[in-house]
């Protein structure tokens, strides 16, 4: 699962960080926890336009949707097992995209207690992992699909009962996720767990991320408990 992300970062330094213009500006919008349940704007690179970063909204919606609220599936995520024969997905594995964050939320299950506690997994170095995800483009607006894979052991032990980890993708791989023409096989090698987890951590922050009955897009989201 990745439902919930952070992008702390103004569109200023986004874009001087990725030497790339954000070409929709008036939708960007930094938060320290952005709930994807809320539907928000989240820049992206994709093969649609490799010269601009640009804004689409999380949740994909198939192009035969008729209308916004008829489509009652949970498409913030897309299985990377399920992409080719999935119904929702399997039309847009060509409309590949890299969700720009600064880190993603998980939840964790201790031991012998019914509360959950709250994880934020952030890169080591650097500031952004790039997330990979497919996107459908839906009466004009693009939504996306953030794709997960099995967890590496670093989520294994965080995301301890779906053991589940978002599609980190960096540097060749990152590169190679944009090309025009991808093939299905190259596809699906990229799409496995981080291999290398000792460049990402995973710390304790305040719980209820997942509770949407409580406001944690506050800088407090990102401390250590």
């Amino acid at each position: 699962m990745c439902y919930h992300v952070s992008l702390h970062k103004d569109i200023k330094t986004v874009e001087k960080d990725f030497g790339k213009k954000v070409a929709e500006p008036d939708l960007f919008e930094p938060g320290y926890h952005l709930n994807g349940f809320a539907q928000p704007f989240l820049p992206v690179m994709s093969t649609a336009d490799g010269q601009a970063i640009h804004m689409y909204r999380w949740k994909l919606f198939p192009h035969w949707v008729k209308e916004e609220s008829a489509w009652k599936a949970n498409t913030l995520n897309a299985k990377g097992e399920e992409l080719f024969e999935k119904g929702s997905y399997k039309a847009y594995w060509k409309n590949r995209c890299l969700v720009i964050c600064n880190g993603f939320f998980e939840p964790h299950h201790p031991d012998g207690q019914k509360k959950v506690q709250s994880y934020f997994i952030r890169p080591k170095e650097g500031d952004y992992f790039t997330l990979g995800a497919i996107y459908s483009v839906w009466k004009d607006m693009p939504t996306f699909s953030i794709i997960t894979v099995p967890a590496n052991p670093l989520l294994e032990g965080i995301h301890n009962e779906k053991k589940r980890m978002p599609l980190v993708l960096d540097g060749e791989q990152a590169e190679a996720w944009l090309l025009q023409d991808l093939k299905k096989d190259e596809m699906s090698d990229l799409m496995v767990p981080y291999p290398d987890d000792s460049k990402m951590e995973g710390y304790r922050v305040i719980d209820g991320v997942t509770n949407s009955r409580v406001n944690t897009n506050v800088p407090e989201v990102l401390q250590p408990v």
